[in-house]
């Protein structure tokens, strides 16, 4: 139940943090755009569709934080290798990767796009081993009360 449960917070985390980033960029190629920026034919509805996916890509494979027989790099690996595909793939499917522009605009978008995904888990696991430090603490403190 609890394994359930931190996998659905991960994966609403990852599908927040996905819409989030979707909303920024809006904004950034509205402003670009001088407020003309336009989609058509459901272009949004495939777009937010795709956040979703990504989220998902994303959120899913965080129960592999659960296997304690697995390095943190085997986890790091598979968590970021899913995550990975699914948003290229979904970036091609909806149109993020812009390949009317060439191979450098293909190559630039995925690296900026897994240069995020990567700086969101460093994030993540900062915050989650500086939060493991300060368990252990006090648990060491209350050790030397007993």
């Amino acid at each position: 139940m609890k394994e359930r449960n931190s996998i659905l917070l991960n994966t609403f985390s990852s599908i927040g943090i996905a819409a989030f980033i979707f909303c920024v960029v809006g904004v950034i190629f509205d402003l670009i755009y001088n407020g003309n920026f336009q989609m058509t034919n459901y272009l949004f509805t495939k777009m937010v569709l795709g956040v979703v996916v990504i989220g998902l890509g994303f959120g899913l494979p965080t129960y592999i934080y659960n296997n304690e027989n697995m390095s943190v790099s085997i986890q790091f690996l598979i968590h970021m290798g899913i995550g990975c595909v699914v948003m290229i793939v979904t970036a091609f499917v909806v149109g993020w990767i812009p390949t009317e522009n060439g191979i450098y605009a293909v190559i630039g978008s995925i690296s900026g796009e897994a240069f995020v995904a990567i700086l969101i888990w460093m994030v993540f696991y900062y915050r989650q081993k500086r939060l493991a430090k300060q368990i252990n603490e006090q648990i060491s403190r209350l050790d030397h009360f007993s």
